[in-house]
C-alpha cells in the first residue's frame, strides 16, 4: 500500500511547482483572442502596447494594426488602425 502513495505524492509535488502563467501572457492571450472575434484576417497578436488603462495598440502577424479599447459602457471596441509601413512617407 505504501508504494501507490509514491507516484501520487511525486505528481502532486510537480503540480505544485508549475507556475501560473504571468500578466503579459494572459494579455496576449485576452487580445488575441478579441481581435481574432472581430477581425479574423490578424492571425495572431505579434505586439501590444499599452496606451492607457483598458486601451491597447496591437499589431497583428499579418502587418494590420488595430486599438483594442474598453468604451465608457462597457463595450470592447476594435478600430483599425494605420501602420507605420502603409502611412505616407514625410516630405
Amino acid at each position: 500500500m505504501r508504494r501507490a502513495w509514491g507516484p501520487l505524492a511525486a505528481g502532486l509535488v510537480l503540480a505544485a511547482c508549475q507556475t501560473p502563467p504571468s500578466h503579459e501572457q494572459l494579455v496576449d492571450e485576452q487580445l488575441d483572442a478579441i481581435v481574432d472575434a472581430q477581425a479574423p484576417d490578424c492571425g495572431t497578436v505579434r505586439v501590444h502596447q499599452r496606451r492607457q488603462r483598458l486601451d491597447y495598440h496591437v499589431v497583428c502577424q499579418s502587418g494590420a494594426a488595430y486599438r483594442v479599447r474598453v468604451r465608457a459602457d462597457g463595450r470592447v471596441e476594435v478600430t483599425p488602425e494605420a501602420t507605420p509601413e502603409a502611412a505616407p512617407a514625410p516630405r
